[in-house]
């Protein structure tokens, strides 16, 4: 997790883990109690067959992620244990920069991103369309995120784009500014670390914003990265765990 969290506005993700049909669930828990995650819901859906006549099952856990304060790469060990195997299994790491509020000057419409499936490339263009929701004009000075993932050629149009490409577009130069009711679309190329595609990504940047003489951070929806892999699937990533993925 790469995230600028707003305090009173929790984020949750998910993760699935596959299993034989035989095999159930005796426990479920965090080793290490990271600050502010914590194992919300989770529930279990047969899957059938899915390789040489052997049924699977896939547990859904969802996490609560609530941080007081700010992490930098804490590791996260989740302890999954059923009627014919235990693991500790390492899901990658949270980093994340607490904000005590966000701004809410531009409001996001709509927000083209992120990917899962088999293969992730760790290039991604990512394009939103934000609207200014108050009475004077919002400049919009850059991203800021958490992590060291790398956000460059930052284009934006203040039409609408058919396709999340640079064409047709202007190269970001800060100040950008945004009238009152106006839209405007950004769009920005994603590089994600290789761990981070390996484990699944939720990455949540943010907006620095001006209004007058105030400068502000408003928290983006988060973006998710997601490799899946299923029981048929035959040589699986170096650095991934088996019959797990993320979201």
């Amino acid at each position: 997790m790469n995230a600028i969290v707003d305090r009173s506005h929790p984020l949750t993700f998910r993760y699935d883990v596959w299993t034989t049909d035989s095999a159930s669930l005796t426990s479920a828990r965090l080793l290490n109690q990271t600050g502010g995650v914590t194992l919300g819901s989770f529930w279990r859906e047969p899957i059938g067959s899915k390789d040489k006549g052997r049924s699977y099952s896939v547990y859904h856990f969802v996490f609560n992620f609530k941080p007081s304060h700010s992490l930098y790469n804490q590791r996260l060990n989740f302890y999954v244990s059923t009627n014919l195997w235990q693991r500790i299994l390492p899901y990658g790491t949270v980093t994340c920069r607490v904000v005590p509020h966000s701004a809410t000057w531009l409001g996001v419409d709509t927000y083209t991103g992120g990917a899962s499936g088999a293969m992730v490339w760790s290039n991604q263009w990512l394009a939103m369309t934000l609207t200014n929701n108050t009475n004077d004009p919002v400049s919009i000075l850059g991203f800021e995120q958490a992590g060291d993932d790398w956000i460059g050629d930052i284009h934006y149009s203040r039409q609408a784009l058919q396709a999340p490409r640079p064409n047709r577009t202007l190269a970001f130069q800060a100040p950008v500014m945004v009238q009152p009711g106006k839209e405007i679309t950004l769009l920005y190329k994603l590089s994600v670390r290789p761990e981070s595609i390996q484990h699944g990504l939720v990455f949540q940047p943010a907006l620095r914003l001006q209004k007058g003489k105030e400068r502000v951070l408003e928290v983006l929806p988060p973006v998710i990265f997601s490799v899946d892999f299923t029981p048929s699937q035959g040589k699986v990533p170096a650095g991934t765990e088996r019959f797990i993925s993320a979201s």
